[in-house]
């Protein structure tokens, strides 16, 4: 038997951001996005079938192939919803107006289906159970695209004509897709009692590679595994107006650093200060700088948090930390030895450069390069930097990597170069180097390593050469 979603678009168009980058329209519709909508309308008395659902491998998905969906594009100035002293608004006291773009998809055919192989996991209440809260989910993505969902138990799962199906694939495709995995739920109740948006739950274990069924059909696809970051979630500042150049990101991350501390409640979460958790990753702070194009020139595109996997009250305190109580996400950092504030915007729906997107960090890829040099956990033996480098990432908790080439150089275009002065003053006099690794599997970034990954240094970006496969 197959557990099956039936979506009909009501108004054959889908109006959802392609992820973190709005700029990209989301097609198909993703299960995390389907599966936060039924957690949206859901009373406390359902969620133990969403708990039932969110166990179950991810679904099939029947659509329009993506070569006959057109897109939709809107652009404008919105209001906001946050009172200020600064706001001038011409018809709304004390507001101001924001650029927003919005994607959509227009497909051929507004009909979607999901089918879950069931074979008798979820009883016929839970299916009953989700039945009733599909058909409360007013709309999928913005309330532009109204939508009717049914969940139902289907014998025969053929899909509508006209239709091609998507499968879950463990090669790496150009179609990732968000889907619901155990705990996810958890995550979802701890955003939703605090108010916040329900893609902030939405990490790398969220992420699916698809294929196109009947791809390389005659082919036997080999499993390739995949290692995961320690880092689920990474919060990224964008720098409003004036962007510091990469040789400063030192004195940049420990700002960040003191004011993040400064705004957390006591007492400080241990992953925040790094004591008494020995072995175990901490908060890091990152510049994010222009780097990987020929055209790079490595000033910091904005800065950016990245948070272990933690406890869920924990995780919320340190974004309330990060964030402040500015609804409009804006942030004043005081940098020591400038005079004016550094103006820094949390604004993850709006267009912005491809630096300053979660996936220009996180891949995954098997090629690795530095952006920020790497310092060294200890001096070498017998002067063999290849060696070290490769203990640092072992000791950081991330695989050996199957190669490893070293430079004082950079080694990619943009990536900083820093005097020994300009180390963050932990790792001064320690031995550093740029450097490229390649592992033996793809891997989830961020990828942090060496003696200053939590200040600012040892931050690599994804390449995409011949040795990424």
């Amino acid at each position: 038997m197959t557990l099956r979603l039936d979506i009909t678009l009501l108004s054959e168009r889908y109006d959802a951001g392609g992820g973190e980058d709005p700029r990209a329209a989301e097609w198909p519709p993703h299960p995390a996005r389907v599966f936060a909508a039924l957690r949206s309308v859901a009373q406390e008395d359902e969620l133990a079938s969403l708990a039932e659902l969110e166990r179950l491998e991810p679904p099939l998905i029947h659509v329009s192939p993506n070569a006959a969906v057109g897109e939709r594009r809107t652009r404008g100035y919105v209001v906001t919803n946050v009172r200020a002293n600064k706001g001038g608004h011409q018809t709304h006291p004390a507001r101001t107006a924001g650029f927003r773009q919005r994607t959509g998809s227009l497909p051929e055919d507004a009909r979607v289906q999901f089918d879950w192989p069931d074979d008798g996991a979820l009883s016929d209440g839970v299916v009953a159970d989700l039945d009733h809260l599909a058909r409360r989910v007013p709309y999928l993505g913005r309330s532009t695209s109204p939508a009717t969902l049914a969940f139902s138990r289907v014998g025969d799962p053929t899909p509508l004509p006209g239709l091609t199906t998507y499968e879950p694939t463990r090669e790496r495709s150009s179609l990732s897709i968000r889907v619901p995995y155990p705990g996810y739920l958890d995550e979802l109740n701890a955003l939703y009692q605090e108010d916040q948006p329900a893609w902030q739950a939405a990490g790398p274990r969220a992420r699916r590679f698809y294929r196109e069924v009947g791809t390389d059909a005659d082919e036997e696809v080999p499993a390739v595994d995949e290692f995961v970051s320690a880092y689920p979630d990474l919060v990224i500042l964008r720098f409003e107006e004036l962007r510091p150049s990469g040789h400063l990101v030192s004195i940049f991350t420990e700002a960040l650093r003191r004011k993040v501390m400064g705004q957390t409640e006591d007492p400080l979460p241990p992953a925040l200060h790094g004591h008494g958790t020995p072995g175990l990753p901490h908060v890091a702070y990152l510049g994010l700088p222009f780097v990987g194009n020929e055209h790079a020139d490595g000033q910091l595109m904005a800065l950016a948090v990245a948070i272990p996997g933690l406890e869920y009250d924990e995780r919320l305190r340190i974004l309330r930390g990060i964030l402040g109580e500015d609804p409009e996400r804006e942030i004043s950092l005081r940098v020591s030895g400038f005079r004016q504030e550094f103006k820094l915007r949390y604004a993850p729906d709006e267009t912005r450069p491809f630096t300053t997107t979660i996936e220009r960090w996180t891949g995954p890829a098997r090629m690795w390069a530095t952006a920020t040099p790497l310092v060294l956990d200890r001096y070498p033996k017998d002067r063999d930097l290849p060696a070290a480098v490769a203990e640092s990432f072992v000791n950081a908790g991330l695989p050996e990597p199957r190669q490893v080439e070293v430079s004082k150089e950079p080694m990619m275009y943009g990536a900083v170069r820093l005097r020994p002065r300009e180390l963050p003053k932990r790792c001064q006099r320690r031995l550093y180097t740029h450097a490229r690794v390649t592992f033996d599997c793809p891997v989830h970034g961020p990828i942090l390593a060496g003696a200053g990954r939590y200040f600012g240094v040892g931050l690599f970006a994804p390449e995409y050469g011949e040795g990424w496969r």
